[in-house]
């Protein structure tokens, strides 16, 4: 049902780990997407009745597997690195929020 709402492509390597001192990724995925640029989130994990804003480049919506923190997504000619990834339900369907920096 939310598929008509990731009009966008992305391909994502999934961060794996360090192996060596250097970032390793596995195989690389296409999936739709919508991205939103330039957002300010809000941390609720900050001093009670207080919320810490944190900005982004972007939001992305996707559906899927999760995505490790680090992993690189690439849209529209940019180049994201995951900071956040969580499961989330809109439009009677889960679905993944992606903080992008």
């Amino acid at each position: 049902m939310i598929d008509f709402l990731l009009r966008q492509r992305c391909r994502v390597s999934p961060w794996l780990g360090l192996r060596n001192g250097m970032d390793q990724y596995g195989e690389t995925e296409e999936r739709a997407c919508r991205l939103q640029m330039n957002r300010r989130l809000e941390n609720p994990a900050g001093a009670p009745g207080v919320k810490d804003v944190i900005p982004a480049r972007a939001l992305m919506f996707c559906t899927g597997e999760m995505i490790p923190e680090r992993s690189v997504v690439e849209c529209e000619g940019e180049r994201y690195i995951v900071t956040g990834c969580k499961r989330t339900r809109g439009f009677a369907e889960e679905h993944l929020e992606v903080t992008l920096q």
